[in-house]
């Protein structure tokens, strides 16, 4: 019988000397809001057939660390018919819900390194910074288009 006691004894001890174990306390509102602020970005996307930009795309995504794939209708907007040229003064796109994202980016844009602050942007609810993307592969539209983020704003 005293190999439990024995047992038990360690046991207390060990959890004395460990102490209590706390919760981590909970983040404020504004804490809250900033982290989910984070979480949600735009890319702003070159389509391709092959070699050849085919058209342009602003991409908003509500989890910006999960956005590789085709967006939605309304999380989809086409500044032009076309290719856009992303750099240079102040343009805008406006979403099918309404919101419409402006931005401003560098006109040299392009040469600067991958993930460099090359603009500001914003929708009327936040501001973005915005960054020159790796150019990697988002997604393919359904007509077999591969879309590549060219700028990327959180």
């Amino acid at each position: 019988m005293i190999a439990p006691k024995v047992f038990a004894l360690g046991s207390l001890v060990a959890g004395a000397i460990a102490g209590p174990v706390t919760a981590p306390s909970p983040v404020s509102e504004a804490e809250f809001n900033d982290i989910v602020k984070r979480a949600e970005g735009i890319h702003l996307v070159n389509c391709k057939d092959g070699a050849t930009n085919i058209y342009s795309v602003v991409v908003y995504c509500a989890n910006d660390s999960n956005c590789n794939f085709r967006p939605s209708s309304s999380n989809a907007c086409y500044p032009t018919s076309g290719v856009m040229a992303w750099e240079g003064g102040g343009q805008s796109c406006g979403f099918s819900t309404g919101v419409y994202f402006s931005w401003n980016i560098q006109s040299d844009a392009q040469t600067k390194a991958n993930y460099s602050k090359v603009g500001t942007g914003g929708n009327g609810f936040r501001d973005y910074t915005i960054y020159k993307d790796d150019q990697h592969h988002m997604y393919t539209d359904s007509d077999g288009h591969s879309c590549k983020s060219i700028y990327y704003a959180v």
